[in-house]
């Protein structure tokens, strides 16, 4: 048998270990690098949600176009008609940073690798505080004024899928509520499963219903842990359920974790 020379070790040279120890070193601090970008990354977004969530309510139904544009075009607002080829008078807003509404631009091949990518790693990225979520807005004119604007949030909650959506307009339509009118409903979004709330509110609602239908808890954007449920991410919703007596919310089982049944 030949002997090893006396500076290896299970086959690896002193000269080859140092290599591999300094790669691993370099690996984890690439690591390191990249998750401290990804944080510093999200929390930039997670404020510009929050400051575009909150400047979205200030428009109101009746006020000019030309008044609302400079909001519009400040987030890259887009008329459906220059996406989907139909005709419509409203503006979609969007902050979409990990794309799960719309697409990586190039190849089809990159969308799917991402999708995959983001599906299989769900968890981890949840481990490490890095949530999904997107925020988007509509604003849809009548006569160059603004008929009705919408607004809602979509994000990763502690056990499941959590949404907040808002309509706000002169009227509700086909509704039997003057004022307010509030719909729990199951949601299913990115291949996975949970629960919203649909709210609609009119010029004629007091300053309590504006609040139970616009306030979203954007403390869920910064939770690294998540928003437990619905009650959670609409305090002031939930409030005027109880109030009010306006009904029972539904119930979700949790799609990566069981879901709390306190805020039914």
């Amino acid at each position: 048998m030949r002997p090893s020379p006396k500076d290896t070790w299970v086959g690896l040279t002193r000269k080859r270990l140092r290599v591999l120890g300094w790669t691993l070193v370099a690996l984890s601090a690439l690591s390191v690098v990249l998750y401290g970008a990804a944080r510093v990354t999200q929390a930039l977004e997670y404020r510009r949600a929050a400051v575009f969530l909150e400047e979205l309510k200030g428009v109101q139904p009746g006020q000019p176009e030309a008044s609302v544009m400079p909001f519009i075009l400040r987030y890259g607002g887009t008329r459906p008609d220059q996406v989907f080829g139909a005709k419509n008078d409203a503006y979609i807003i969007r902050i979409d940073p990990w794309h799960l509404v719309h697409p990586f631009p190039g190849p089809n091949w990159v969308e799917r690798a991402y999708e995959e990518t983001f599906l299989r790693l769900g968890n981890w990225c949840r481990r490490l505080k890095l949530r999904g979520w997107t925020a988007s807005g509509s604003v849809r004119f009548t006569n160059e004024k603004v008929e009705s604007v919408s607004g809602d949030l979509v994000i990763e909650g502690e056990n499941e899928w959590l949404m907040a959506d808002w309509h706000y307009a002169a009227e509700i339509p086909a509704v039997n509520a003057p004022r307010y009118d509030a719909r729990w409903m199951h949601l299913h979004f990115d291949d996975g499963t949970g629960e919203g709330i649909l709210t609609s509110v009119t010029t004629l609602s007091t300053f309590e219903e504006l609040n139970a239908a616009r306030n979203i808890n954007l403390g869920c954007l910064w939770s690294g842990q998540g928003c437990r449920s619905l009650c959670e991410l609409m305090p002031d919703a939930a409030r005027y359920r109880r109030e009010h007596n306006v009904g029972r919310w539904g119930w979700n089982s949790g799609d990566w974790g069981s879901q709390p049944r306190d805020c039914e």
